[in-house]
């Protein structure tokens, strides 16, 4: 056994640390305590000084997206050799940035299933992938943005033997456009509905009915709206959300993952800001202070929040996942102890996976994270890692 000693350990639940050890035992928690009980087979790595997390759950990323092309239609003819390649090194960055377990909404004609594959065989390293396989969508311009990202359906019918496809393939959960993109061609609007209310249910039965769930990008209110009345599990981005729909989606406790570093990112790359096409630019831009202000409703409405970055999208980099908790805080006015379990517990339960992940318990995955400084304190010190362990294996080590 391995034992985490000297350290201080975060609860998830009452949003505090306190002193004791973590037991190892294989790739789970066996035992917290108040100090190592080392046998003599045991090792004894000493944390002292330390912040020990759960290994944060990013809960929107996009792992074959390259972030250094400022236009994201940059992309659309790469060959998917090469994209494979590209996202099998940013699940390695994303990983030893601190995030254990990712939720892909959208990969790119299913390289991500290979990239998933090639971590449990110990061939690369990265975190733990859920994965959507293609996002369902209307005929719309989008597609010849991300051509590999797509599957189109029009009509109930078609979305159900879409989201049919996605499942046979691996995939975790469904993904759907309930309305228009930020990042799309001049000609989509991200306040206009696609999916239509019936497909929209169409999408989350077979979900449902195949024991997944079933995320909905949503920026425009109404398609928030229909996609909560169809049974969604969660709205990604949810921009344009207004008090009746954030009500709507706390009572039915339907999570809002905000995705705030679509935009803080891009914003601090200058590189990437300074080359973006001007309409995609101002779209983010002029979105920013009413997402904020969604967030903040949001928050005080009681809407669960899980952390999601978009990363992927330009400047949004991969490993950089962290920005996301210290968006939270500056930008919507969370606390660090509410951005920490945006990023851990809440995530867990979005995934269905909160007897496994999100918290430092017994019988739970050895994912852990440590600072030198107490996050709670300052939301920044998650950007200076001491450890980062997956399973019982440390990538990341620099404790004594």
């Amino acid at each position: 056994m391995l034992w985490l000693g000297g350290g201080q350990v975060f609860d998830v639940e009452s949003g505090r640390f306190r002193s004791a050890a973590i037991g190892i035992e294989g790739d789970q928690i066996h035992s917290i305590a108040d100090a190592p009980r080392p046998g003599r087979e045991d090792r004894v790595l000493d944390a002292s000084g330390c912040f020990l997390l759960p290994g944060l759950i990013d809960c929107h990323v996009h792992l074959a997206m390259p972030t250094d092309e400022a236009d994201p239609s940059a992309v659309a003819g790469w060959p998917d050799a090469l994209i494979a390649i590209y996202a099998m090194k940013a699940a390695e960055r994303t990983l030893l940035g601190g995030t254990t377990t990712v939720r892909d909404c959208g990969g790119w004609n299913y390289v991500e299933m290979a990239v998933r594959k090639a971590i449990k065989r110990g061939w690369c390293i990265g975190p733990r992938l859920f994965l959507a396989g293609r996002l369902l969508s209307i005929t719309t311009g989008g597609v010849d943005y991300y051509p590999g990202m797509y599957e189109v359906a029009n009509g109930p019918d078609e979305v159900r033997a879409a989201a049919r496809r996605q499942l046979a393939r691996g995939a975790d959960f469904v993904k759907v456009m309930a309305t228009g993109a930020m990042l799309s061609p001049e000609n989509e609007d991200a306040r206009a509905i696609q999916f239509t209310l019936e497909e929209l249910k169409a999408a989350a039965e077979i979900a449902h009915d195949n024991f997944k769930h079933m995320a909905a990008h949503a920026h425009a209110c109404q398609g928030i709206l229909n996609a909560v009345e169809a049974g969604a599990d969660s709205i990604e981005h949810g921009t344009y959300a207004d008090e009746q729909a954030l009500r709507l989606m706390a009572e039915r406790k339907v999570t809002l993952v905000p995705t705030f570093c679509a935009t803080t990112s891009m914003l601090h790359d200058p590189k990437v800001s300074a080359s973006m096409p001007p309409h995609l630019h101002e779209r983010l831009v002029a979105s920013r202070e009413i997402r904020q202000q969604m967030v903040r409703q949001a928050h005080r409405l009681g809407v669960p929040i899980a952390m999601g970055t978009d990363a992927g999208t330009p400047g949004n980099h991969h490993g950089d996942n962290v920005d996301e908790c210290i968006a939270m805080v500056e930008e919507a006015g969370l606390s660090p102890a509410d951005s920490l379990r945006a990023a851990t517990l809440h995530g867990a339960r979005l995934l269905r996976q909160e007897d496994k992940l999100g918290s430092l318990a017994p019988g739970r995955f050895a994912d852990i994270i440590a600072t030198r400084a107490n996050p709670l304190d300052d939301i920044r010190a998650l950007k200076r890692l001491a450890l980062v362990m997956k399973g019982g294996v440390a990538h990341l080590n620099a404790l004594s």
